[in-house]
């Protein structure tokens, strides 16, 4: 089956899957039973149970008690990780370690333990899910600190219900999920719960230096921050929605991330809008993402629609202001989107090995002329493109296996492209874009 329209002259063939072979029967961008009853395994009432756990802490502050075994942050990861360990054996659960010298709000020298759960996968490239499970609270107005924040009292109640132990739910369930759905994924999971973002995102800051130094493929970062509630200060309720912060510009890879789990959720969770926010984080704020896209990784932020500013870093952080449904909801979105993004293969590479140049053409001079790396495991590529300032992809065509497409008479000035690989499962990889990196100045002497 195949289908046709015109296309600034040119004539434009959207092949089916029924014209791919290797496919083996599923339809590219559709449903995968196999995804949705993962998404069915996704429990609000474990969801939250965790969070009463969590918040039963009392305080998750990176400075507070690490000895005691029902509070503070040393219990807390203590939990979390016999939690990962018991899951499943398929899990292989440690402690992400590092020390921390005096400075800025950290007060005195502290041993910063991320906790983390790998499911690993048939390659080495990576895709997180993560939240933060430290808490901070500011002290009550008149208790000698004028309601401000004391970053040397480790010991302030700070329950941190929403901010962020609805994150470190959502990955605690997600991670017993895919580690019990029996599912062998081509992309290595990373499950995992930060430390000290409340003290400037240290944590994943450490852990996303190391990955770049040691040249580890992460494709994706799912960050969760703050997802649970859907009433605001002001009593606006919202729980349909879920807001996802990408930065740009408009084809960076942490943009399309963010469209590849809109598509995904509108197919596996239709009743729940991913809304993309088109800027790194909150105004003027920043979560745990921040460190990988600092440091090259794609990554977005899931924050609930409505937030609720009167309840974030105080004691009114408890578990009445999370939303157990709407949770589970969130967790849908992300499991959904990295499940297609585990299953699928590789997103190509349409850049040149030498000079990161986009490997784009004219092909006789009019022409666009693609060239991309095969993805292992690929039968096939979608080719993509619109006009430059349109929002979302107007134009495809699938391609089987070859690695080059020439479109007659289409300008690559007038239009933006990009390509996905598609496995045999029909599971599709984000889409790679072609697009030009940003010009340097020229070295010369000033005018």
């Amino acid at each position: 089956m195949r289908h046709s329209w015109r296309c600034g002259g040119t004539l434009l063939l959207l092949f089916s899957l029924f014209s791919v072979p290797g496919l083996a029967g599923q339809e590219i961008g559709g449903i995968d039973p196999r995804v949705a009853r993962l998404l069915e395994g996704i429990s609000a009432e474990r969801l939250g149970q965790t969070i009463q756990r969590l918040a039963g802490f009392e305080t998750r502050h990176t400075l507070s008690d690490t000895l005691s075994a029902t509070r503070g942050i040393g219990a807390a990861r203590r939990w979390i990780f016999e939690h990962f360990r018991t899951a499943s054996p398929r899990l292989q659960v440690s402690y992400d370690e590092y020390t921390v010298p005096e400075g800025g709000r950290i007060t005195r020298e502290v041993l910063l333990k991320n906790v983390m759960a790998v499911l690993p996968g048939r390659s080495a490239r990576r895709l997180y899910v993560s939240g933060h499970y430290d808490t901070v609270a500011r002290r009550a107005p008149g208790a000698g600190g004028g309601g401000g924040f004391d970053w040397s009292a480790g010991d302030l109640p700070a329950p941190g219900a929403n901010d962020d132990g609805s994150g470190t739910a959502l990955v605690m369930e997600l991670a017993r999920v895919f580690a019990q759905s029996g599912l062998e994924f081509d992309a290595t999971l990373v499950f995992i719960a930060f430390a000290g973002e409340e003290q400037g995102l240290l944590g994943a800051t450490r852990h996303a230096r190391q990955a770049a130094a040691e040249n580890w493929v992460i494709d994706g970062v799912l960050n969760n921050d703050i997802v649970g509630g859907i009433t605001s200060g002001n009593d606006r309720t919202d729980s349909r929605t879920v807001r996802v912060f990408a930065e740009g510009p408009e084809d960076s890879p942490s943009r399309l991330l963010a469209r590849y789990a809109r598509g995904v959720a509108a197919r596996y969770v239709p009743a729940h809008e991913v809304r993309i926010i088109a800027r790194q984080d909150r105004f003027g704020r920043g979560g745990d993402h921040t460190a990988f896209t600092q440091n090259g990784f794609p990554g977005v932020r899931f924050s609930e629609a409505m937030e609720n500013y009167g309840r974030q870093h105080t004691v009114a952080d408890t578990p009445n202001g999370v939303d157990p449904d709407y949770l589970a909801r969130n967790a849908q979105v992300n499991a959904a989107t990295l499940a297609s993004l585990a299953l699928a293969p590789a997103a190509p590479r349409v850049l040149s090995q030498r000079g990161n140049q986009p490997t784009l053409g004219r092909g006789r001079g009019y022409d666009a002329a693609l060239r991309w790396t095969a993805s292992p495991g690929a039968v096939a590529y979608r080719v993509v493109w619109r006009e430059t300032m349109a929002p979302e992809w107007q134009f495809e065509r699938v391609v089987q296996r070859d690695t080059t497409l020439t479109l007659p008479d289409i300008s690559i000035d007038d239009y933006v492209f990009g390509v996905a690989a598609i496995g045999p499962g029909g599971h599709q990889s984000t889409v790679a874009a072609y697009v030009n990196p940003p010009r340097r100045p020229t070295p010369g002497p000033a005018r």
